[in-house]
């Protein structure tokens, strides 16, 4: 059974979202372990859903992407709805705050879990996802 650890920052931005769109994920390594377990249970349960705690990135976090110096306007939710999906193809992550809701297929959990694995490597400034039907892609920040 599934419980997290670490610390978990999601946030988009509100504004100079033409440069920064979508979705950014930070997270210590502890919180990064917690999420590849997280979808490592959920990939084995389609339909099943988990809630991930979500802390607020702090300013040294935001001034990795340097959106407006660090500056930038941005919303973040205080949970976030995981689950995935029995269509491979799946990326459903819309831009609603409460509660932001992620759902993801088979086909898109590989480079998911190397865009998480990446981040206590300092790997990132990337993207991945859809932004087909009002889906936001995610970065990954380290």
């Amino acid at each position: 059974m599934w419980k997290q650890e670490g610390r978990i920052s999601l946030w988009r931005y509100t504004a100079n979202e033409r440069n920064y769109p979508g979705w950014h994920l930070n997270a210590d390594e502890p919180g990064c372990a917690s999420l590849l377990a997280l979808l490592q249970e959920l990939a084995g349960s389609l339909g099943a859903h988990r809630t991930v705690q979500i802390s607020a990135p702090d300013h040294a976090q935001l001034s990795v992407p340097n959106n407006q110096g660090g500056r930038a306007p941005w919303l973040a939710p205080q949970k976030l709805r995981v689950s995935c999906s029995p269509e491979p193809q799946i990326w459903s992550f819309p831009p609603e705050i409460e509660p932001a809701c992620f759902t993801v297929g088979a086909s898109w959990l590989e480079p998911l879990c190397r865009g998480i694995a990446g981040i206590p490597e300092g790997r990132g400034d990337f993207s991945i996802g859809s932004s087909k039907h009002g889906s936001l892609p995610l970065w990954f920040w380290w």
